[in-house]
């Protein structure tokens, strides 16, 4: 007996050092970290430079949200127990590895935050979001909102999210995927209560189906800084729910009455900083019936937005068009007094009677900004602010004028396709004469090597009879 008892001392002692070891002493943990009592308990640990999870949490009554950014875990042990745990922030902390069933003692857990740090593929196991074992299987997680941004995460395993199907927020924001493979497509598609998706900042070049197809939840979709050329076909696989739809920064050139074809309950749209787009063809935004905020701004080829792009019935909110380069704007557009907000500025807008008509027909909370857009007076080339356009503004002549900026950039570019052009017919040329080149050297060495001077004639031998 006397020497169980020494063993299960000696026992107590081992764990008691391993854990010291393992996990950051949290005794006094409100004395290293900030720890605030209201309705919620905060804890705050950030930049405190931990390199292991805490052993403990702090003696407390109400749900807890705590942060760890900032600190250096590069192997994040398990966390503690706690019923009440509802948010937990782990970003920017280096992490690389993650033990299995790391969440398993908190969960209620609804909220975690793994942006920013260095999780791969292969360091992603499902056993991750594992919850307690109860009888012969695993509980799932409450994890309602996962953000996995900024890793280096390039595909997701098939059966990732098993153990969080209630998942409603996924952010996989500035990661490595440059396709959605099948194990991702996979993995997405068992997220049948998603919500919000966040595929922004990647290397996409188009948008799978079957990743998407089981989302029928999804009302929040980000697209945006990918390598997109068209509008993705498949959203309309997501036409009973999306509402909201991100396409910054992408390599959309064309925008044509096919393009948010199955997708009409979109209520805010954008378009924004597409360095390839220059016309909005007509019923482009027809099928976007509850569209009430479009974004299209900084788009630095866009010129024109056709007269018909909206449905004769649509009625926005909010319309962004600053900081492209519309010359001119149709009043027929849109229901310009439906607008509650409306930003012009930094366009080669030309002052015409659609302008002065546009200005009339605005609210005047939008009006009552004095430094509001400009347009050019045709006449004599000076800036007129378009709130303050008179009717005298529809004598102005309507002929067709060209700017030096715009006469320039289309020679410009007329120049640098014929530069394209006479420098390929060049290369071209250049090889020509190469392999000519060469095949002239070689004819000539063939005959300085020839055992022969001259040529040699051939006399056959004449008998006595000349036979």
């Amino acid at each position: 007996m006397e020497l169980f008892r020494i063993l299960a001392v000696l026992s107590a002692s081992l764990l008691t050092a391993r854990a010291e070891e393992t996990f950051t002493n949290s005794a006094n943990l409100c004395t290293t970290c900030h720890c605030t009592q209201t309705e919620v308990f905060y804890l705050e640990c950030q930049n405190r430079e931990f390199k292991h999870t805490i052993a403990n949490w702090p003696n407390h009554t109400t749900s807890l949200i705590a942060s760890f950014s900032y600190n250096n875990m590069t192997h994040l042990e398990q966390l503690p127990d706690s019923d009440l745990a509802q948010k937990i922030i782990l970003s920017h902390c280096g992490i690389e590895t993650i033990a299995t069933g790391a969440f398993e003692p908190v969960k209620n857990l609804l909220f975690l935050d793994l942006s920013y740090n260095r999780l791969t593929t292969e360091e992603l196991p499902p056993e991750t979001f594992k919850g307690p074992y109860n009888q012969s299987v695993y509980e799932p997680l409450a994890l309602e909102d996962l953000n996995l941004a900024y890793n280096q995460i390039h595909s997701l395993p098939h059966n990732l999210f098993e153990h969080v199907a209630q998942l409603k927020q996924l952010n996989l924001e500035g990661n490595d995927f440059k396709v959605l493979d099948q194990s991702t497509q996979y993995a997405l598609s068992s997220l049948a209560e998603l919500e919000v998706l966040n595929l922004g900042n990647n290397e996409l070049t188009e948008l799978v189906g079957n990743a998407i197809r089981n989302l029928q939840k999804l009302r929040i979709l980000d697209l945006s800084r990918n390598k997109i050329d068209f509008i993705p076909e498949t959203l309309s696989l997501l036409n009973g729910s999306l509402e909201i739809l991100y396409l910054d920064y992408n390599l959309i050139f064309e925008i044509t009455d096919e393009s948010f074809l199955g997708v009409q309950g979109i209520r805010i749209l954008s378009l924004t900083n597409l360095p390839r787009l220059e016309n909005i063809n007509a019923n482009s935004f027809k099928p976007l019936q509850s569209l009430s905020i479009l974004y299209l701004s900084d788009n630095p080829l866009l010129t024109t937005i056709d007269r018909d792009s909206f449905a004769v019935n649509q009625s926005l909110e909010k319309l962004y068009i600053h900081n492209n380069s519309l010359v001119d704007l149709h009043y027929n557009l849109t229901n310009w007094s439906s607008l509650k907000l409306l930003n012009l500025k930094g366009n080669d807008l030309y002052c015409d009677c659609d302008l002065y008509k546009i200005s009339q027909d605005l609210k005047p909370e939008i009006k009552v900004d004095k430094d509001g857009p400009i347009c050019i007076n045709p006449v004599n080339e000076t800036s007129m602010m378009i709130y303050e356009l008179t009717e005298e503004t529809c004598t102005f002549k309507r002929e067709k004028i060209f700017r030096l900026s715009h006469v320039i950039e289309h020679h410009f570019q007329t120049m640098k396709a014929i530069f394209v052009v006479v420098l390929l017919v060049a290369i071209l040329m250049f090889f020509v004469a190469i392999v000519v080149a060469f095949l002239r050297w070689r004819k000539q060495r063939m005959n300085q090597n020839y055992p022969f001077v001259t040529r040699v004639s051939y006399n056959p031998i004449r008998g006595p009879n000349g036979i």
